[in-house]
């Protein structure tokens, strides 16, 4: 009987041993399979912010490159790209552990991203290239226009002082007028009432340059107050391209030697005394002027 009884206890100590070690070896495996899917999960979760960081990049680069181009056609395709990487950092974020082989294709899909960017890269660059090329040209050709346009204006100047030179050479000058007051039997009057005819004198300079021929010289009389003395059947002649009414004119003949001549202007209405000027004019003209007084 008592050994029946120690055998039976032993039985049992082997029994509760044996659990004891399958317990424990289940508790082992349990904490290593734990273990294990822990550390799968964090290398997961690591790879998975690895690859959002690379597609965030190539995005990136993208928007970057949209931005500097002057192509809207191209950098429509960029923004394309960028909005398609941005859809797959969204799907990456997303992603459970138990979906590695989706994340494996992502990883593939980067590779095929970066290869088409590498492809846009070189139409960029190409692009760039063209177009500093054709900023290089239209400098080239706007300074060349600017020399040209300068060149063009220099000798407009040029003709324009050369016209000018020409047309003064040619100009008459009436010099050394001189003005008398006569009474109305051609004496000198000394006094303003009294005064019938107003003589105009002037002597035509010297000038081979100046067309020969029949010329007809204009005065104009100002008033003291700037206003014109005209008759009601005044003569107009032609002056910076207006018509303006003369006070008087005589037709000479002129050969290019120093030339005399006179004109009269006849006094029908009252003189203020003051200080009036006479101008004469030939050929479109100015070509002398003189103030005097009368009192």
């Amino acid at each position: 009987m008592e050994t029946s009884s120690n055998s039976n206890k032993t039985i049992f100590t082997v029994i509760i041993a044996v659990l004891a070690i399958a317990a424990a070896a289940l508790l082992y495996t349990t904490y290593r399979q734990k273990q294990a899917l822990n550390d799968l999960t964090e290398a997961f979760e690591l790879d998975k912010e690895e690859l959002e960081d690379e597609y965030s990049q190539l995005a990136l680069q993208y928007e970057s490159y949209g931005i500097r181009l002057d192509n809207d056609s191209l950098a429509e395709l960029l923004d394309m790209e960028r909005n398609k990487n941005l859809q797959l950092i969204e799907e990456i974020q997303t992603l459970k552990v138990n979906n590695a082989r989706r994340l494996k294709e992502l990883r593939k899909e980067l590779e095929t991203a970066r290869s088409v960017m590498r492809t846009y890269i070189v139409q960029i660059d190409s692009l760039n290239t063209a177009n500093t090329r054709l900023k290089e040209e239209n400098t080239r050709m706007a300074r060349q226009f600017n020399e040209v346009r300068k060149t063009a204006e220099d000798l407009s100047k040029q003709n324009s002082e050369l016209t000018e030179k020409v047309i003064l050479a040619q100009m008459m000058e009436a010099r050394d007028i001189e003005v008398n007051t006569l009474n109305d039997k051609g004496r000198k009057a000394p006094k303003l009432n009294r005064t019938a005819v107003i003589e105009f004198k002037a002597i035509l300079s010297k000038n081979i340059s100046t067309p020969v021929g029949e010329k007809n010289i204009y005065i104009r009389i100002l008033k003291p107050d700037d206003t014109p003395l005209l008759k009601a059947d005044a003569a107009t002649f032609s002056f910076e391209g207006s018509q303006i009414e003369c006070s008087a004119f005589r037709t000479i003949e002129y050969d290019g030697e120093e030339t005399p001549v006179t004109v009269y202007w006849q006094v029908e209405e009252f003189l203020d005394a003051g200080v009036y000027r006479v101008d004469f004019f030939a050929d479109g003209y100015m070509i002398g002027s003189r103030q005097f007084t009368l009192k």
